[in-house]
């Protein structure tokens, strides 16, 4: 069974269990936006999204496919964003590490991506950026956390088991890397839907401790 299609059954199964929970407006948590964007270059903005950049950023983006949209429909609060990954300067340039799966990456394994590659507008809509104020200390082990990550080579995880650490999706990765470097495991809420739960992409960024910097329209 090729990926999309293992992963459109997975998600059709969890939007339903969503339909079936308290239909009830949820308020919205308010966010902080430093920045909003529009009707601008491509180019521009991406100039302006690496601006604001510093190490251990959250990038989040809005992908223009079938299957971005899937993933954004399982954010209960906000569903802006499909995607997330973590941003540091390395080697003179600005590279993100994320995990994800799919025909653009069938190894599966997690990648390390130029900041421009990850947010261009041929897969995109837009793209925001968050960030966590932490300690320079908490942040040199965030970067060694998502590195050691990326240098074990761990595979998408395509089942979204958050108990197994061997494979990874995308908010998954950013919520281990975070509370292990933090040590904490309270920085960042959960969804549960009849008792699975699961990391979503507004989990991330739907906090009073985030701050979003950006939030860039193509």
């Amino acid at each position: 069974m090729k990926f999309k299609d293992s992963i459109r059954i997975f998600f059709c199964g969890m939007l339903l269990v969503s339909a079936c929970d308290d239909q009830s407006v949820k308020s919205k948590p308010k966010r902080k936006i430093e920045m909003i964007a529009i009707n601008k270059t491509q180019e521009s903005l991406i100039k302006l999204g690496i601006q604001n950049l510093k190490d251990g950023d959250i990038v989040l983006r809005t992908g223009n496919d079938v299957i971005s949209n899937l993933f954004a429909q399982l954010n209960k609060t906000d569903k802006t964003y499909s995607h997330c990954g973590i941003a540091f300067y390395e080697n003179h340039s600005w590279v993100v590490y994320h995990s994800i799966g799919g025909e653009d990456n069938p190894d599966e394994k997690l990648r390390r991506e130029p900041f421009k590659n990850f947010v261009h507008p041929q897969h995109n809509l837009g793209f925001g950026i968050c960030r966590y104020i932490l300690p320079k200390k908490q942040l040199d082990t965030l970067h060694k956390i998502v590195h050691t990550f990326y240098a074990a080579q761990i595979p998408f995880d395509m089942k979204f088991d958050l108990q197994s650490n061997d494979r990874l999706y995308c908010a998954e990765m950013i919520y281990k890397a975070f509370n292990k470097a933090t040590q904490q495991t309270n920085l960042f809420a959960t969804t549960i839907h009849q008792g699975f739960e699961y990391v979503s992409t507004d989990n991330i960024f739907v906090n009073n401790k985030a701050e979003i910097l950006c939030h860039l329209v193509y």
